[in-house]
């Protein structure tokens, strides 16, 4: 992971001493830079997020999949409707 080139940009916030810390004690157990340490953290964020969202997604298409099994599967096997 790089941390300059075209598609970054310098970005200051302001942070709990507990969160500078943390990301001092990982970059330098870990050498890399503070910054990637918080690239890896948000990419993990984001992760977490789509997983959440495509988890609703599947919950909501199970409900319709079985409506559809329900309504579909007597007529595939030839039961008709009272």
């Amino acid at each position: 992971m790089t941390e300059e080139g075209p598609n970054t940009k310098p970005f200051n916030v302001r942070l709990p001493m507990w969160a500078i810390d943390y990301i001092d004690r990982r970059s330098t157990e870990r050498g890399v830079t503070k910054t990637q340490i918080v690239v890896e953290a948000l990419s993990g964020l984001k992760a977490r997020e789509l997983q959440s969202l495509m988890r609703e997604g599947y919950e909501e298409m199970r409900d319709t999949n079985r409506q559809m099994a329900n309504d579909t599967l007597p007529a595939s096997l030839g039961i008709l409707p009272e």
